[in-house]
């Protein structure tokens, strides 16, 4: 085994056992989900219906399992098709909590290993990728994405998109290579996250054109790589047409909420302030951090004063900064992207109208969330962080930059029993109620678990309402709906909420653990006959009048 090979293991088994440490430490597995809230579950859910789809012939694009009776248009929810298939086998024989785990652990080393060799093919010095490769593994944007969103954690073909131009650019591969393995990448990111894609895309244009500027010479292979590009895209529309077709076969039927693009920015003081979830002061700045937005699955933005510095130091060598003009702008305008619309500063928001304003405003990319852009910042810091190190190969440079890998290190991260339940295991529903039932589920969409439920009963019943993201459009002004969904109840609730069930055709409201009091005052309210069984509670709905 050469020495090459011997540090490319060893760097997927550092990233490994630090992606187990940190995500993992010990938990169980298969009775514990590793992240919060109920994302997860949706993953879950949709990490089980792929291979359940395929057994039952269930190729429709749109699913009647949840938002009875209009259903739910998959092609438009996250339904990460690829980690889908991939995982199937482990779905099948032990369920698709192992798979999710399995992934979220997975997902920081494979982006890592991918870095790895991107910043080898630039810096070819081993150790120096290494650093390099870590760094993008547990920066604060993969850190915080691994809390509930592993479309957008698992991220290890971005750094490979990356490479395969480089290659290309550098006369390192040729027409065929570049054009099937761009074509193979970018169909596959397309089948794990369509926001990480376009961003991809989006970034990737920027990249081409500032190179174009600031490297004339590569001017003749920066043409030939986009004429790759455009060679490439029908493989990467043909692997992900049944996607494609089906998001055309039905009109896009997600509306978030206006205010999402400035709440989930990064706020300026985060790029020197850590969130709370930082291992190395995250608890001192309490009062700062607590004027971040997003929550901590959504404040990507901690770079840091070791990282920052290194940076600076890198300007101040103009040998280095001339080589490395390319990656110091695209982290610059990756940095100015996540800052969102308006700048904000601590607790004041500013007047200060930044770009992403304008693209808020496009279709479909305006619904990215800034804050992610944070993904591309991180991977170019990889490369300048690890092409300082290389540029000496002295002690001193190493240990800067383990310094600004660790500075980054997240806390150990949370993790949540897997909401197993008695009434929903397989075929208990089906016992109780018959067979396929319709059910309303409490708690309510995002705020319980009846994705995960109805996975765990492997798809016996439908839903009126559940959790695949933002409710559709047609759903979102309906009074129950909006009263469930922010959680705030109205004195009209007992009414509207039986209008709601009855309407779209709810047979039976099942009322599970932590279902809010408010909510069970105003069901028993109603007086419909009700039954306890394991551990929920059936309400039977009668025929609307």
């Amino acid at each position: 085994m050469n020495l090459n090979r011997k540090w490319a293991l060893f760097a997927l088994f550092l990233y490994g056992v630090t992606s187990w440490a940190l995500l993992a430490h010990g938990v169980s597995l298969t009775t514990h989900i590793l992240g919060l809230h109920a994302d997860p579950y949706l993953i879950i859910w949709c990490l089980r219906y792929l291979p359940w789809a395929i057994a039952h012939h269930q190729f429709a694009p749109v699913t009647h399992l949840m938002w009875q009776p209009h259903g739910v248009n998959l092609a438009w929810v996250t339904t990460v098709p690829l980690l889908s298939l991939i995982m199937a086998p482990v779905t099948l024989a032990f369920g698709p909590v192992l798979s999710f785990n399995l992934l979220t652990l997975a997902a920081p080393a494979l982006a890592g290993w991918a870095a790895y060799f991107l910043c080898l093919e630039l810096c070819e010095w081993p150790p120096a990728a290494l650093l390099g490769g870590f760094l993008f593994a547990f920066s604060s944007y993969e850190a915080a994405q691994t809390v509930d969103h592993l479309n957008l954690d698992f991220t290890v073909l971005v750094p490979l998109i990356l490479l395969v131009a480089l290659r290309r650019v550098r006369g390192k591969a040729g027409r065929g290579k570049t054009v099937l393995w761009l074509g193979l990448l970018l169909g596959g990111e397309f089948l794990i996250s369509e926001e990480v894609l376009a961003t991809t895309c989006m970034f990737g244009g920027l990249t081409i054109l500032v190179a174009f500027v600031l490297e004339p010479r590569h001017r003749a292979a920066l043409r030939l790589l986009v004429q790759d590009i455009v060679l490439a895209t029908p493989l990467a529309l043909l692997l992900a047409s049944p996607v494609l077709l089906a998001m055309v076969s039905a009109a896009y039927d997600v509306k978030h909420p206006s205010f999402w693009t400035e709440f989930y920015s990064v706020n300026a003081l985060n790029f020197l302030i850590p969130s709370v979830s930082s291992l190395f002061g995250g608890q001192y700045f309490l009062s700062i951090s607590r004027t971040f937005n997003g929550g901590l699955d959504e404040q990507t933005g901690y770079v840091g004063l070791p990282v920052l510095v290194l940076v600076l130091v890198i300007l101040t060598d103009a040998k280095l900064r001339r080589s490395l003009w390319l990656p110091l702008v695209m982290i610059g305008l990756a940095m100015l992207a996540a800052l969102g619309p308006v700048l904000q500063v601590g607790s004041h928001v500013t007047n200060f109208v930044l770009p992403w304003a304008l693209i808020s405003r496009l279709p479909l990319l305006g619904t990215a969330i800034p804050g992610r852009c944070m993904l591309y910042a991180f991977l170019g810091l990889s490369v300048v962080i690890s092409r300082w190190v290389a540029a000496s190969k002295g002690r001193g440079r190493v240990l800067g930059g383990i310094c600004a890998c660790l500075s980054l290190l997240p806390m150990p991260h949370p993790s949540q029993p897997a909401p197993y339940s008695s009434f929903f295991r397989p075929g208990r529903v089906q016992q109780i109620l018959g067979p396929h039932p319709t059910l309303l589920i409490l708690p309510f969409s995002i705020h319980g678990a009846s994705s995960f439920w109805q996975a765990e009963n492997e798809f016996g019943f439908s839903q009126v309402g559940g959790y695949l993201g933002i409710p559709p459009r047609w759903a979102q002004h309906d009074p129950a709906v909006a009263q469930l969904w922010q959680d705030k109840i109205t004195p009209s609730f007992a009414q509207d909420f039986a209008r709601f069930a009855q309407r779209d055709g709810a047979q039976y409201v099942v009322v599970g653990p932590g279902t809010p009091a408010d909510q069970n005052m105003a069901l028993a309210a109603l007086g419909w006959r009700a039954q306890k069984v394991d551990d929920v509670t059936i309400y039977t709905v009668p025929k609307a009048p």
